[in-house]
């Protein structure tokens, strides 16, 4: 039997220096797995290139924030910054300006948007969130047909009205009427222009994802991105709700088997249980971009952990309570 135990000693030492080793060395690259690099370039000569570069996430205030830079090619720019023309720039952004006027002569200065995400924080450390960057680049004058009604716009293979009908791509039907950023009485009076983009997302605690890139009736890029919680998030999050669960069993065995059947002293369970009572909540908000209380997973450790930590304390309670009573009698 000693033997035995010695050489799972021997055995678990390196095991446990492998381990420690092969987490570090997973986690040296951990920016690559979470991070995302979208690119997308058109053949015009003349266009507008904007890199998107993704600042930050409020996850609590379902807000995306990014920065937006220009670059000009063709007879539209003086120089790579510089318009040889007023050009107006169209955005989705919530709170701030949507519209932004560059004018002839003037420097393109970056441009700070905030954007709105969706989803369900109730399901952390597994909620999943999306977004959608819309943007859109036009220049004086009308270079093609008019574009058709926001009325007119209708599903795939649908056509509207007896002359003018016309067909609709299901990409750009997927699209509903809201996300357009220019009406049809602006796009008679202006153009769109051809737009190449550079996104790059990198958030620590948020893992970026691709859903899909779309080009709207009146022109504009839509660009989707879905967002989760980072690997290392959702495993830190779960080895501390199982942390929780095994203290709570622990203490709760420690008082039903080490009390009440050994007859040992309540104290020391008592005095660990009460400790847990208010560990536990500290505990749980270690959890990386925690929620407030209520979500799911307190459903699944935090409040089975508590209760079970306070029922413990009871019993520990009340076991003192009769042994020092028996004393006395």
């Amino acid at each position: 039997m000693k033997r035995l135990a010695s050489a799972i000693r021997i055995l678990l030492i390196p095991l446990v220096i492998v381990i420690y080793v092969a987490i570090l060395f997973y986690n040296l690259n951990e920016r690559d797995r979470r991070s995302l690099r979208l690119q997308k370039d058109v053949p015009d000569a003349e266009k507008v290139h904007v890199t998107v570069k993704i600042m930050s996430v409020d996850i609590d205030r379902l807000e995306v924030t990014a920065l937006l830079r220009f670059r000009l090619a063709g007879k539209i720019a003086t120089d790579e910054i510089t318009p040889a023309m007023d050009l107006k720039f169209l955005v989705n952004a919530v709170r701030g300006q949507q519209g932004f006027q560059f004018r002839r002569g003037e420097r393109m200065t970056p441009i700070e948007a905030v954007f709105s995400i969706e989803g369900e924080r109730n399901k952390y450390p597994f909620d999943t969130y999306q977004t959608d960057l819309a943007f859109l680049i036009m220049k004086p004058g009308r270079s093609g047909a008019p574009a058709p009604p926001l009325a007119s716009r209708g599903k795939p293979g649908q056509p509207k009205g007896g002359a003018e009908k016309q067909a609709v791509t299901p990409a750009l039907a997927e699209l509903p009427a809201t996300d357009v950023l220019a009406g049809a009485a602006e796009l008679e009076k202006n153009a769109p222009m051809p737009i190449s983009f550079d996104l790059s997302a990198s958030v620590p605690g948020i893992r970026f994802e691709e859903d899909i890139v779309k080009t709207a009736l009146d022109g504009g890029t839509h660009i989707q991105l879905n967002l989760k919680r980072a690997n290392q998030v959702i495993t830190v999050s779960m080895g501390i709700q199982l942390m929780m669960l095994c203290l709570a069993l622990s203490v709760l065995a420690m008082v039903l088997f080490g009390t009440i059947k050994a007859e040992e002293s309540a104290l020391v369970p008592l005095s660990v249980s009460v400790t847990l009572i208010f560990g536990l909540p500290a505990l749980r908000d270690a959890q990386p971009n925690v929620p407030p209380l209520g979500v799911f997973s307190d459903y699944v450790s935090y409040i089975w952990a508590e209760s079970i930590v306070a029922a413990a304390t009871i019993i520990a309670i009340w076991v003192w309570i009769f042994r020092h009573h028996q004393k006395k009698t």
